[in-house]
């Protein structure tokens, strides 16, 4: 009992330690995504309480302010997006600049020197600038002597497409470029520890001002953040599923071992009540005792582990927190409660008749200790991830296995019975085993499905549903965005790319809008309670319209409008929009297009995934309805690496249209991706470890009867041969049967995870039903001959005096 405990308690913290370090050392690495871990924006300067906490409760802060302004060289004149940056920005990710339009691209040293600036290649192009050229902006002139290639915290709002022109801050007050009633956006940007970023977090903003984290600022690392921690939490809750089937097995033999105990206890006089404390309190010094150990393995296991993953991981780890190992150790007491406690206390219903009339049969689990060990289960899950929806999936299927394990193997008991009169002695033997003892084929069954069950859970995440996920982002994955494509350049547009190798360039019409009434009533930001919500239907929202639901949008209610909606006024909303908007199928929507109202239905509602890097939008209409409102194009397409002379001949042919390099963000999702996979194969080896423990407890849980039995049969003149094969065909039988409806119910919770949790496609794999099968008999019987190789060492007297 001590041992399963300080099993389950390691296993737990282990992964538990190293799958919480892996998930913040990628929330914290996905601040490389915007420069910081934090950002706070306003429309007006911030105040001196503001900048002060900001200050004082983060390790390193940098400000930024962005607004448009007109840049001139020479005659030449255009409207460009200037940012100010302190010295020390960015404070996360990396600022790349370049001496020479598709110049070898380095990372920058600092920001601008005062009296020089940087700028994009849209703004080199506009102006006709060359290296070491001279700009006017505002009062000030500046040397250009960089183009930005690329900036951390670049996103899609109109300051960040238009043509960049980047400065130092301290040249801003000689620049006058900033004024009384200026339409500036000011940003303070904040790194910091865990701690820091809980008090950042708990701030309580004044008004005007907005708290925006990477996950908020780019929605494809959002994404690809959360399919990280649910991945990981899925291998947690196969260690917890292990850890809990190792401390139900131990509990069971525990509790069958303490009624000759008990019995002669209730001899002497030990009443109920005292036999119940004494039990509890027994169980909870073990469970403190077994605690510590666990959590000490467990933290030593893991920071093995960091440290041996740390270079393949790529992650600068964080440091280990002690909370999680509390949280494993009362996990492991709940464990303990929850499934030793019910066995045990069942034990004292034995009676006194028990010390002269020995009785090595079981009585069987009633519904209480049942409905106690699943409510426990259901516990457990919940706590490890907090997600109530994970947990009731693997909760769900968990549960069905056990069932359809149990119905098969009571099955084949009866099958079994008379096959066994048409084999060999071996064969004979072993089947006999099964059918003879019901009960315990049928519990040793459950036992050893719920074991293979978890191990092949996390072997079809770590095989299937990650290498899925993976692939959804193919090398040819777009990489580059066109945007303010007009509609009369189409035409040329599509011949360009045609003779370049891009036949099929996929071109989408936007709009931007502005919401103006729901169900013919006015709304504001007013109307609305949530601040996020108000501030984000302040601004206008892009729409497009097509008839081609794409694989990367999932419809979740309504209907999609095919061919056949063309012209109609019907709309399809992301579910984020969906519950934003607080709408329903049918409600009327409308969108105000630069002082044009169009009254739209909602159709259907759709779930986005934003990670595919192709044009999507919250909102789509039939083709043809916006044809009467102010739009541009977008599309997008991959470049590969040393092709940047096609994007020097696009912006000469259409000096209008604007490329967005979206290559850094990919990389960062693809990096996400990567760790996450090496995470959880690691992960699994140690929840293999405790797998295959469980597996031997399973097996063990009737060594006692099978050296009775054994004793018998070699005292009646079998031979060690037989009875080793025998008990092996028994093994290899229940291996087989456990490992086959384990990797079917594995395949299933996969699937439901696939299509409800992680949107991704998914489907059947045979092969893993018989890798399954023949892996859960090759375990078992495995598993099973080192248990014999104890069983046939016992003399058959031993037995004999004892019986």
């Amino acid at each position: 009992m001590a041992l399963a405990l300080v099993v389950a308690v390691a296993a737990v913290s282990a992964v538990g330690l190293f799958s919480q370090r892996v998930r913040t050392a990628l929330v914290n690495q996905s601040g490389d995504t915007m420069g910081a871990d934090l950002i706070f924006t306003s429309r007006d300067p911030f105040t001196a309480d503001v900048t002060k906490f900001v200050n004082a409760n983060a390790t390193a802060a940098a400000q930024a302010m962005q607004f448009p302004s007109v840049v001139l060289n020479g005659d030449a004149t255009t409207l460009a997006s200037v940012k100010a940056v302190s010295g020390n920005y960015p404070l996360r990710g990396v600022l790349r600049i370049t001496d020479q339009p598709f110049g070898v691209v380095r990372s920058a040293e600092g920001t601008p020197p005062r009296g020089e600036a940087w700028v994009d290649l849209k703004l080199w192009t506009a102006l006709g600038l060359k290296s070491g050229a001279v700009v006017q902006a505002g009062a000030s002139k500046f040397r250009v002597s960089a183009i930005v290639d690329s900036e951390p915290d670049r996103g899609g709002g109109f300051m960040d497409l238009a043509p960049r022109f980047l400065m130092n801050a301290d040249d801003l007050p000689a620049s006058q470029l900033l004024g009384p009633g200026s339409r500036a956006q000011y940003a303070l940007m904040a790194v910091g520890n865990d701690t820091q970023r809980e008090v950042l977090n708990a701030f309580t903003l004044p008004k005007g001002v907005k708290r925006v984290s990477p996950q908020d600022a780019r929605p494809e690392v959002r994404n690809a953040i959360n399919r990280a921690g649910q991945f990981l939490d899925i291998a947690v809750l196969a260690a917890t599923l292990l850890a809990a089937a190792a401390i139900a097995l131990s509990a069971h033999q525990h509790g069958t071992k303490l009624r000759d105990e008990i019995a002669l206890l209730k001899c002497l006089g030990a009443r109920q009540n005292f036999l119940g404390m004494a039990l509890i309190l027994n169980l909870l010094l073990l469970g403190l005792a077994a605690g510590i150990v666990g959590a000490a393995i467990g933290w030593a296991a893991q920071s093995v582990i960091a440290n041996l993953l740390s270079s393949v991981l790529m992650l600068d780890l964080p440091a280990v927190s002690l909370t999680p190992l509390f949280y494993a150790w009362g996990l492991g007491l709940l464990m303990l409660l929850g499934f030793a406690v019910p066995p045990i206390l069942q034990a004292r219903r034995v009676t006194p008749i028990r010390v002269f009339q020995r009785d090595l049969s079981d009585s069987g689990m009633t519904r209480w200790v049942s409905f106690a060990a699943m409510l426990t289960v259901g516990a457990l899950l919940w706590l490890q991830t907090g997600e109530a929806k994970l947990a009731l999936y693997v909760l769900g299927g968990t549960f069905a296995t056990l069932t359809t394990l149990a119905a098969l193997a009571w099955l084949l008991v009866r099958t079994l019975k008379p096959l066994k009169q048409t084999v060999g002695a071996s064969w004979r033997f072993g089947l006999g085993n099964i059918s003879r003892r019901r009960g315990a084929t049928v519990a040793q069954a459950v036992a050893l499905g719920m074991a293979l069950h978890a191990l092949l859970l996390i072997t079809v995440v770590r095989q299937d549903l990650l290498v899925t996920w993976r692939s959804q982002l193919p090398a040819d994955t777009p990489n580059q965005f066109l945007i303010n494509i007009q509609t009369e350049q189409l035409p040329a547009l599509k011949k360009f790319f045609d003779e370049r190798g891009y036949p099929d360039l996929e071109i989408m019409p936007m709009a931007r809008g502005r919401l103006a009434a729901i169900n013919g009533k006015s709304v504001t930001a007013n109307d609305f309670d949530d601040p996020e919500t108000q501030r984000w239907i302040n601004r206008d929202f892009n729409l497009s319209s097509t008839d081609i639901l794409r694989p990367d949008n999932k419809l979740t209610s309504g209907e999609w409008w095919g061919a056949t909606g063309h012209g109609q006024k019907w709309l399809s909303l992301d579910k984020y929009a969906f519950e934003r908007l607080k709408v329903k199928l049918g409600d009327r929507v409308t969108l105000d297009f630069a002082g044009t109202p169009v009254e739209f239905t909602v159709r259907s509602t759709r779930i986005v995934r934003w990670d595919s890097f192709k044009p999507n939008f919250f909102l789509l209409t039939p083709s043809g309805v916006l044809d009467g409102v102010p739009q541009q194009w977008i599309t997008s397409f991959y470049l590969p690496a040393g092709k940047n002379q096609v994007l020097r001949e696009l912006i000469t042919a259409f000096p209008n249209v604007t490329p967005l390099d979206i290559g850094a963000a990919m990389a960062q999702v693809r990096g996400i991706m990567d760790r996450i996979i090496n995470a959880v194969e690691f992960i699994f080896l140690f929840a293999l470890a405790a797998g295959l423990t469980v597996l031997l407890a399973a097996i063990e849980s009737t060594r006692s009867e099978r050296v009775r039995e054994t004793g018998l049969l070699r005292a009646l003149g079998a031979s060690s041969r037989v009875i080793t094969r025998g008990l092996l065909a028994e093994y290899a039988v229940l291996g087989l049967l456990a490992g086959a409806v384990s990797a079917l119910a594995a395949q299933v919770i996969a699937w439901v995870l696939a299509v409800n949790m992680f949107n991704i496609p998914y489907g059947p794999r045979p092969l893993i039903w018989l890798a399954g099968a023949l892996t859960g008999c090759a375990i078992v019987t495995l598993l099973g001959w080192i248990s014999l190789r104890r069983v046939l060492r016992t003399p058959p007297t031993i037995v004999l005096q004892q019986a």
